[in-house]
């Protein structure tokens, strides 16, 4: 079985196959922004990052 890392909201498990400590991607299951903080020979370590949203003015 290949390292995983996994969504820390909603536990779903990312391959951490050719992922790079540094980047960001979201979680298809919640949406949630992450970025890799670590990667191992046992996994990748995620950790949810802010995103700033467009002001609409509202």
């Amino acid at each position: 079985m290949s390292a995983v890392g996994l969504c820390p909201e909603c536990e779903f498990a990312f391959p951490a196959g050719d992922l790079a400590v540094g980047e960001t991607l979201a979680c298809p299951e919640c949406g949630l922004t992450l970025q890799i903080v670590e990667k191992t020979s046992a996994g990748i370590r995620l950790e949810m990052i802010e995103t700033e949203l467009p002001d609409w003015g509202e």
